[in-house]
């Protein structure tokens, strides 16, 4: 997320040498991960999803730096990796594209978490639906290692007792995802503050749920990281923050899933959920609470892409 506010803030808010000379690329990579490889977690894409990044940025600063004419400020201003099924020969996707500035103009699609685990573009006709689970930070559902495992079945982590999953059907045409992804969830919590994790992926016709982007916001910030405003328990809340932007395209036959959760040890630190200020040292004192998310007519949670 960091990287685009990055390249829209100088592009567009910059100083005058800073002002439209930027350039954004986007690949299938994973953070820290290497981009001369078309393999990325667990899968394999074309090999045109490899990048030569030192060999582009040593290109740019031979222009910006040393002067010389080398074409690197006539490329495009954004170049982004659209990503597609693998493995499944015409799938759509799976290739580059240019564009002046970053996002792209699209339309703004919400997909709405149902009763029954499911998603879907109707909105919700329940008058009383919601999903509880239990987020206890002494026994933290688990998503292993310390940097964000995507490009990876996240079954494991899925099919954990106090994890919920929202999965539409197969798709009967390819569906598009370019932008950012929002998630607005209407929710309440047995305590003053708690974490929510969500997360999307590309569930394949073998069942792999493939992870794409996932982001976590501790309640206390959700109307912003300059002030802290605790919940009430038991009364529903809206908690809305950016997952992460995403270019894919989920293949025919292919189904979309969101997953909520509000524990994901040790990748995140479990929230003590007692309201008190935060410390270095997890609290003895933590505490386990029942969270609930609603999916019906007047609390419709749901993501937006």
């Amino acid at each position: 997320q960091g990287l685009v506010a990055s390249f829209q803030g100088r592009q567009h808010r910059g100083g005058k040498n800073s002002r439209n000379q930027q350039q954004l690329i986007i690949g299938p990579w994973l953070h820290g991960g290497s981009n001369k490889s078309n393999r990325i977690g667990e899968m394999v894409y074309p090999e045109n999803a490899a990048f030569d990044v030192p060999t582009h940025m040593v290109r740019w600063f031979d222009h910006h730096l040393k002067g010389k004419d080398n074409g690197a400020n006539r490329d495009a201003n954004v170049r982004y990796y659209v990503m597609g099924a693998v493995g499944e020969p015409g799938a759509p996707g799976n290739v580059w594209r240019t564009a002046d500035n970053f996002p792209p103009k699209a339309t703004a699609t919400p997909m709405y978490l149902q009763e029954d685990a499911g998603l879907s573009a109707a909105r919700p006709t329940s008058r009383a639906s919601s999903t509880s689970y239990v987020s206890d930070p002494h026994h933290p559902m688990e998503i292993p290692g310390r940097s964000f495992p995507g490009a990876r079945d996240a079954r494991d982590f899925e099919k954990q007792s106090e994890v919920r999953t929202f999965t539409t059907e197969p798709l009967p045409d390819p569906v598009e995802w370019t932008g950012r992804v929002h998630a607005e969830l209407h929710v309440s919590s047995t305590a003053t503050d708690t974490d929510f994790i969500v997360r999307i992926s590309d569930v394949y016709p073998d069942g792999r749920s493939i992870l794409i982007v996932d982001y976590p916001l501790r309640a206390r910030y959700r109307e912003g990281f300059d002030r802290e405003v605790l919940m009430t328990p038991g009364k529903v809340h809206k908690v809305a923050f950016p997952v992460g932007w995403i270019s894919q395209i989920f293949n025919k036959g292919h189904r979309i899933r969101v997953t909520v959760a509000s524990t994901g040890s040790p990748l995140y630190e479990p929230n003590p959920q007692n309201g008190k200020p935060l410390t270095i040292e997890f609290p003895d004192d933590a505490q386990a609470a029942t969270n609930t998310i609603y999916h019906e007519v007047l609390f419709e949670s749901h993501i937006i892409a």
